[in-house]
């Protein structure tokens, strides 16, 4: 499996999908370009991730190499492709900008060899598979604490800024508790402090598993949008970013982790699904 970064949505799936597919006996590799190959861009990361794919090829005789986003597809599809059979891509969400038309492109070759988590991406790519995300609910579980914040993560893919998450929180009279640079294993404990999260990304993304998480984590009151796999989700849809405070004060609560349960969202069932596709090639 070949990634960017470890840091963020991506890097949890990896660390969950990996443990799924260690427990049914399969042995994995994980490159990160930028912590392993210590590659910051794309033109520099092409040769060193081609070098070392057709190194795991030849050495440990891997079945599926496994790319998680457009740009480390790129990689081994220019500037000729390889193990084109062998290669498989996600992709989470959607590229604004100039980037866009990079991963429409990459989607397209891909074809049925690509993964979307996302209806607007399956709409897309008609011939991608939808295998949506999921979350860990043995990591991410209530631990009967006080609730009194509200929380939020301090990320790029958030479409308000710290100032304003600041003013809200005045706005509805909690103290506020902002997430950022925290380990990935003290994440439940944030959550389980939390009257209400709150997570606005301005465009689909893995990030918004931060929604799952706090779903999973017992949070009562969780406040999103539709972007992403948003609009499938029990979760207050905010419309007006005018108004957030009063969206929040009017919001209800709501058994989150029940609703994860009944609808399968787990990453043993992801990882399934994942197999079934693998094994088409």
């Amino acid at each position: 499996m070949i990634f960017i970064r470890w840091p963020g949505g991506v890097g949890e799936v990896i660390r969950s999908i990996s443990k799924e597919f260690a427990k049914l006996g399969h042995e994995i590799y994980v490159i990160s370009r930028e912590e392993d190959l210590k590659k910051y861009s794309l033109i520099g990361s092409i040769f060193p991730i081609r070098r070392l794919v057709k190194q795991l090829i030849k050495e440990k005789e891997c079945d599926v190499v496994y790319t998680h986003d457009w740009s480390t597809a790129f990689t081994l599809l220019f500037p000729y492709g390889i193990f084109k059979k062998k290669h498989f891509c996600i992709f989470y969400g959607n590229q604004l900008g100039a980037t866009k038309i990079f991963q429409e492109i990459i989607g397209k070759i891909m074809g049925n060899r690509l993964i979307v988590v996302g209806d607007l991406n399956k709409k897309k790519f008609p011939k991608s598979h939808l295998i949506r995300n999921a979350v860990n609910m043995e990591k991410f579980k209530p631990l009967k604490k006080k609730r009194k914040y509200l929380g939020w993560t301090e990320k790029s893919t958030e479409s308000i800024t710290r100032e304003r998450f600041i003013e809200i929180g005045k706005r509805v009279n909690l103290p506020i508790l902002i997430a950022k640079d925290i380990p990935p294993e003290k994440m439940n404990e944030f959550y389980n402090k939390l009257k209400v999260f709150l997570s606005l990304p301005p465009r689909a993304s893995a990030g918004a598993l931060s929604w799952m998480e706090a779903m999973a984590g017992g949070v009562p009151k969780i406040m999103g949008n539709n972007e992403s796999e948003g609009y499938l989700y029990p979760i207050d849809k905010i419309e007006n970013y005018k108004d957030i405070g009063t969206a929040i004060i009017n919001s209800k609560k709501r058994d989150y982790r029940k609703w994860l349960k009944e609808h399968d969202f787990n990453w043993k069932t992801h990882v399934s699904k994942l197999i079934k596709v693998f094994e088409r090639k």
